[in-house]
């Protein structure tokens, strides 16, 4: 498993980067341009910069779920793989053995809708939805498949509170 909040980790890392370059389109506005000395800013005209701090601050939106999705990711996968391990120690067998083999040899195969599907009976039907949506916001952003619509943007604030609730939810199941 990754640091025990990982996904908080992120989501204060982005809260900061976002505070950042408000701090330097709020600059720019009052004039205050001594703080940009010595930065690529000075060299390229102000409408640039903040039309390239505006993009910035979109790829650092969507490169943000994407790193939520990755940690999330793999602590569902860690969660699954300690349930099998308990199936294990109820009714040990050769047969639960080779089970608990296959499933952690090609748990990270597995489609994620699927591993999300695994905890219907344990998850209110929001929380799957929402975390499914996250996951195909995630997909389009990794892919950018410009042959398929792009699917209802997500925010990093509802990413991080989905993400975040159903890791809690799933650990203490």
């Amino acid at each position: 498993m990754s640091s025990p909040d990982a996904i908080g980790d992120i989501w204060r890392t982005y809260q900061v980067t976002v505070n950042c370059l408000e701090v330097t389109l709020d600059d720019l506005r009052l004039g205050r341009i001594d703080s940009l000395q010595g930065t690529g800013f000075m060299d390229i005209p102000i409408d640039a910069v903040r039309r390239n701090i505006q993009a910035s601050r979109e790829t650092v939106d969507d490169h943000t779920i994407l790193a939520m999705w990755a940690v999330f990711e793999q602590e569902m996968i860690a969660v699954l793989e300690i349930e099998a391990h308990k199936m294990l120690g109820t009714a040990p067998s050769a047969f639960n053995q080779a089970l608990l083999n296959k499933i952690e040899a090609g748990i990270e195969r597995w489609r994620s809708d699927e591993m999300i599907d695994l905890f219907k009976p344990l998850f209110p039907v929001e929380l799957i939805a929402y975390t499914k949506q996250i996951k195909r916001y995630r997909d389009w952003v990794a892919h950018r498949n410009i042959k398929k619509p792009s699917p209802k943007k997500v925010t990093p604030e509802l990413a991080y509170d989905i993400l975040a609730e159903a890791l809690k939810q799933m650990k203490q199941s």
